[in-house]
């Protein structure tokens, strides 16, 4: 768990961490290779391979694993360290960086050991964590933490006392607790917080954190609304001060974003949103090469549902409708035609699968996800992504609320997290929380996790009524 703000001793614990990868993955390469080459060539088939063959590919291990760590947020100072969290972070990077390499042997087309590699996730796993461990010793022991985080609790309820319980007990200097809110009318006569200053109302939020110089907001009061919440977030723009959120309270799961453990309660960060220019980058390439795929692949299937919606003289194959997109400015948005075309152009979606509307063909459709493909091509023209959030109908952005237009800072998504945590079972319109957690805490990785999921969800046909 990384408690704002990052000081000095954090950039340092990361630095250290890196360090510790480089020296790592080496030897334990060189550890692999002498496993495989001499101690267990007796019971494994002949291994022929000279040692200058796999130096060689030392430098890609290092890069793919140094990427991979950083992606997964292991060069990240986390101030509550679990053993725990910590092996499953590392246990997911290791097994990507195994596919990643098997992928790549598989393109150079060069032949290289599976046991040695399989040989080499096995090593790698433990001995990363041991390494990790000594790295975080020394670098507290160069720079011990001497500032602490001030922190702002929500709530004061059992999820509130608990995470201020918590707070306390961790190792090292504790933040501290520099105010707490309730959210009543009146302070609670069981309240018992002593030492910390009680604050009435959400109203002054703003204000307090600027008075009290508050570097972490914690919500923990379940019966705070999740459109509040938002829209408080949604006003502090600095970006000096972190939002974390009680997992109960919104409603994502640990799929999809790390989880902090405090007081053994799922905590997720609100990040700053935003991706570096490499990183947008490279989302463009991606974009633009797999839709290029797609719609070379899938131009045969194209080609015949255009012409069976044509001959079913059930209005023109390709439905076409005004959304809003980046940065509030209106696309037409391509699908396939599946309701009938007496159906109002901005009518509210199917909520059923027996709705009079949709036409047959429509219904296999939208089942199999098949009316969204045409949606590739405002993907290749930039309109689109193919991850982001739901591109919406202008009557409706009219009516957002101040956190609601967060949405409209990225490109809007042939699928995003909207789509995966809920599909037909959810409101477009007022499951904009998914969109709005999803701008605040993109990544390549996420985009990656979402495209996988997305994926899945059509294979087995779990697309829209």
């Amino acid at each position: 768990m990384v408690l704002a703000p990052v000081r000095r001793a954090d950039r340092i614990l990361s630095m250290t961490f890196l360090f510790a990868d480089l020296i790592f993955v080496p030897l334990a390469f060189l550890a692999t290779y002498w496993l495989r080459a001499f101690v267990f060539s007796g019971f494994l088939p002949v291994f022929s391979s000279t040692f200058e063959k796999y130096v060689i590919t030392l430098p890609v291990i290092i890069f793919i694993w140094l990427a991979t760590f950083g992606f997964n947020g292991l060069y990240r100072p986390r101030r509550l360290w679990v053993i725990t969290s910590e092996l499953a972070h590392v246990l997911k990077s290791v097994v990507q960086i195994t596919i990643a390499l098997m992928a790549a042997s598989y393109l150079v087309k060069e032949d290289y050991s599976r046991m040695m590699l399989f040989m080499f996730a096995f090593i790698s796993t433990p001995g990363c964590l041991i390494f990790r461990s000594l790295a975080r010793k020394i670098a507290l022991k160069i720079a011990p933490i001497e500032e602490v985080p001030k922190i702002l609790v929500v709530g004061s309820g059992e999820v509130a006392r608990r995470i201020i319980k918590s707070l306390n007990k961790l190792p090292g200097l504790p933040p501290e607790i520099a105010g707490v809110i309730v959210i009543g009318p009146e302070i609670p006569e069981d309240l018992d917080l002593p030492g910390i200053s009680i604050f009435v109302g959400l109203d002054n939020l703003k204000n307090l954190i600027e008075e009290l110089n508050i570097d972490e907001v914690f919500f923990a009061s379940p019966e705070l609304e999740k459109s509040k919440i938002l829209s408080i977030i949604s006003e502090e723009s600095t970006g000096k001060v972190h939002f974390r959120i009680v997992t109960d309270l919104f409603d994502i799961t640990t799929a999809y974003t790390d989880i902090d453990n405090v007081a053994r309660l799922p905590i997720i960060q609100v990040g700053q949103g935003g991706l570096s220019l490499s990183q947008r980058l490279t989302k463009r390439i991606v974009d633009v090469f797999v839709s290029i795929i797609f719609i070379m692949l899938m131009s045969p299937l194209f080609l015949v549902i255009y012409l069976i919606l044509l001959l079913s003289s059930e209005g023109t194959p390709i439905f076409k409708q005004k959304r809003v997109g980046f940065r509030g400015k209106e696309f037409t948005f391509y699908k396939f035609r599946t309701m009938k075309p007496e159906a109002g152009e901005y009518e509210v979606a199917p909520l059923s699968s027996n709705d009079p509307r949709i036409t047959p063909i429509g219904r296999f459709l939208r089942r199999t996800s098949l009316d969204e493909f045409p949606q590739l091509f405002n993907v290749l023209t930039g309109k689109m992504s193919l991850v982001g959030p739901r591109p919406e109908m202008p009557f409706i952005v009219e009516k957002y609320e101040s956190w609601q237009k967060h949405r409209l800072h990225v490109k809007p998504g042939l699928t995003g997290l909207w789509q995966i945590m809920g599909r037909k079972d959810l409101p477009l319109h007022e499951n904009l929380e998914f969109d709005f957690f999803y701008i605040r805490n993109q990544s390549l990785m996420l985009d990656f996790a979402i495209l996988l999921r997305t994926f899945s969800i059509i294979f087995r046909k779990k697309g829209a009524y």
